[in-house]
């Protein structure tokens, strides 16, 4: 199984790397997900979206993880839970505003230890 290789970016940019190292074509890939060779290319060049992780994932024998951890989209449900905890939005812009990197495993940290 492939890893989604380090300084990926973009769910796009993965899928294109990730297809050429298996050898596919765009439409070969295409096929194997059930869409056309246009959407694919737009997929690729970030400007679409998709929920096919899981097509995408076997076909392009990687974590599905990997390529959902690069979806960037915020769900509706997310939005509310933010709009619903505004303390938790401010924390987050200083996090960026601050220009020190995000300290994930931290945070993951503090997740995983709690009861």
């Amino acid at each position: 199984m492939r890893h989604v290789p380090e300084g990926v970016k973009t769910l796009g940019e993965a899928v294109r790397l990730l297809r050429e190292l298996e050898g596919l074509t765009l439409r070969g890939l295409a096929e194997k997900i059930g869409v056309s060779a246009p959407f694919l290319s737009d997929l690729e060049h970030g400007r679409r979206q998709t929920d096919r992780y899981e097509q995408l994932a076997s076909a392009l024998n990687t974590h599905i993880d990997e390529l959902r951890a690069l979806d960037t989209r915020v769900s509706a449900d997310m939005r509310d839970w933010l709009a619903a905890n505004p303390k938790l939005l401010y924390l987050l812009r200083d996090m960026q505003t601050s220009g020190r990197p995000v300290p994930y495993e931290a945070l993951r940290r503090t997740f995983d230890t709690e009861g």
